[in-house]
């Protein structure tokens, strides 16, 4: 059975300190060794894209000028035409 890089690495150090080849082996191949490895290949996550951005920026300016003060929607706006005129301001 192949074991991670990871614990190879904890069982070979122990072993180099005079722990016996048994004791060594099991520390090493615990959860939490096994979990380092895990945790060091997480996928990094994406930023905002520009578009998302600009589409932010535009929904921050139509919101202002269809709610009110206590932010209910004024007379005639709803959020499918604040989504529409948003998106006609980015292009």
């Amino acid at each position: 059975m192949a074991f991670c890089p990871t614990c190879e690495a904890v069982k070979a150090l122990m072993m180099s300190r005079g722990f016996d080849a048994a004791s060594a082996s099991t520390v090493a191949h615990s959860r939490p060794i096994r979990k380092v490895d895990r945790v060091a290949k997480r996928k990094v996550k994406r930023g905002a894209t520009v578009a998302s951005r600009k589409l932010s920026k535009a929904l921050k300016e139509v919101n202002k000028k269809a709610r009110k003060k206590n932010g209910d929607l004024k007379k005639g706006w709803s959020q499918s035409r604040i989504m529409k005129t948003a998106h006609r301001m980015v292009k």
